[in-house]
C-alpha cells in the first residue's frame, strides 16, 4: 500500500470533494507501472484516475528511493502537452505538489496500444496521430521555467543507465538476462553507434520530448489515442521518442510473426513517419535510438511485454535472439538511412 489514504484525501480535497458529492466511492489500484501507484476512484456515474508518486521505484520496492518530485514534472508536462494537443491527452482534474499526486480522467474502454496489438491489428489512423503528437512536440517550445520544472534528473540518470551504460557492461549486477539468451558480440561499430546515441541522449536539447513513449504510454479507443505517463520527459531530441515508439511497435509485430498472426508492421511504421513529416537527421537519430531501445528490453529488469507473452518457449528464445541481431544491424548503421524506405528494407531482412 501506498503511503496516504486515498479516501481521507479525496474528503479533504474540496474539489475532488465536490466532483463526486456524498455518493460512496469505490477505489481499485489499477495498473502495473514501474514508478507509481495508480487508482481507479469513482461511483457508478462517475469517476477519476489518482496517480501518486511513493518516494521509492514502485517495481523494486522501498529500498530503491526516488524522489517524489518526478509526478510534479510529469504534471507540468501533461499540461503542456494538452496546450500544444489538446485532442491526445486525457483531461487534468487536480494538481497537489505538495501531496505528488493528481487527478485525471478516467480512460475506461480504453486500452494500452501495446495490449491491443496483442489481440488484433490497428488501425493506421492510431499511428497517423502518434505521428502528429511528436509533430507537435518537435515544432512547439515550452514556456520558460526552471529546467527541473520539466525534467527529472534522477529519472534522466535512470534512462541513461538503463539503456546506455548498464546494457553494454557485462555481468551487471543491474541487468536481468534470460537463462536461454546469450547476446550476440558487439563489435566497434556497434560500440561507437552508442556512443554517438549517448551524446545525443544527453546534449541534443530539440525540444521538450515525453522520455518514455512507447506502446504501453498510449491508450487507444477505437481511433482516439491518449498520451500518458510523462514522468520521464526531458529537454532532448524528438528521435529518442520517435525510435522508442518504432522499437515497441517491432516488438508487437515480432509477437504477431511468431504466434501466427497477421503481421502489419511496414504499414505501421510508415504511417507513423508520414504522420510526423521528419527529415533525413530526425529519421537517423530515430532507427539508432530504435535499435538502442530494442537491445536494452532484452536485458533489463523491465522487459518487452510482446516478447513476455508469445506461448512457446522455442519462440520465445528466437524472438530474442531476432532482436538481438536487429538492433545490431540498426545501431551500427543508423547514419546510413537516408529515407524511410532505407529503414524498411532493412527490417525486411529479419522480419
Amino acid at each position: 500500500m501506498p503511503l496516504f489514504d486515498v479516501l481521507e484525501y479525496i474528503h479533504s480535497t474540496p474539489i475532488l470533494k465536490a466532483y463526486f458529492g456524498m455518493e460512496p466511492l469505490q477505489i481499485k489500484e489499477i495498473g502495473d507501472g514501474n514508478l507509481n501507484f495508480i487508482f481507479r476512484v469513482g461511483t457508478p456515474y462517475k469517476s477519476l484516475i489518482i496517480k501518486y508518486a511513493p518516494p521509492y521505484l514502485r517495481l523494486l520496492g522501498k529500498n530503491f528511493k526516488l524522489p517524489q518530485e518526478r509526478v510534479c514534472v510529469e504534471m507540468h508536462t501533461m499540461s503542456y502537452f494538452k496546450s500544444i494537443a489538446p485532442e491526445y491527452l486525457p483531461t487534468i482534474y487536480h494538481l497537489d505538489e505538495k501531496a505528488f499526486l493528481f487527478a485525471m480522467e478516467d480512460l475506461e474502454g480504453f486500452e494500452t496500444l501495446q495490449k491491443m496489438r496483442l489481440d488484433k491489428n490497428i488501425s493506421t489512423e492510431v499511428y497517423e496521430k502518434l505521428g502528429d503528437f511528436l509533430k507537435k512536440v518537435y515544432t512547439h517550445t515550452p514556456p520558460l521555467h526552471a529546467r527541473d520544472y520539466y525534467e527529472n534528473a534522477t529519472l534522466k540518470q535512470i534512462s541513461e543507465n538503463y539503456i546506455f551504460r548498464f546494457p553494454h557492461i557485462a555481468n551487471h549486477e543491474a541487468l536481468c538476462v534470460p537463462e536461454f539468451f546469450k547476446p550476440l558480440p558487439k563489435d566497434e561499430a556497434f560500440l561507437e553507434g552508442i556512443k554517438a546515441l549517448t551524446h545525443l541522449f544527453l546534449y541534443a536539447n530539440e525540444t521538450l520530448i515525453h522520455g518514455d513513449l512507447h506502446t504501453g504510454s498510449v491508450m487507444i479507443k477505437e481511433n482516439t489515442i491518449a498520451i500518458i505517463d510523462a514522468e520521464f520527459s526531458f529537454f532532448g531530441p524528438v528521435g529518442f521518442d520517435m525510435g522508442n515508439l518504432f522499437a515497441h511497435i517491432l516488438f508487437g509485430e515480432i509477437y504477431a510473426l511468431l504466434e501466427g498472426k497477421i503481421v502489419d508492421w511496414e504499414e505501421a511504421i510508415r504511417t507513423l513517419w508520414q504522420g510526423f513529416g521528419g527529415n533525413e537527421k530526425i529519421l537517423q537519430s530515430s532507427v539508432g535510438f530504435c535499435g538502442a531501445e530494442l537491445f536494452r528490453r532484452l536485458l533489463v529488469p523491465s522487459k518487452a511485454k510482446p516478447l513476455e507473452a508469445i506461448t512457446q518457449q522455442k519462440h520465445k528464445e528466437k524472438a530474442y535472439h531476432l532482436v538481438d541481431a536487429l538492433c545490431i544491424d540498426l545501431v551500427s548503421n543508423y547514419t546510413h538511412i537516408t529515407h524511410i524506405e532505407d529503414f524498411l528494407t532493412r527490417l525486411k531482412r529479419y522480419l
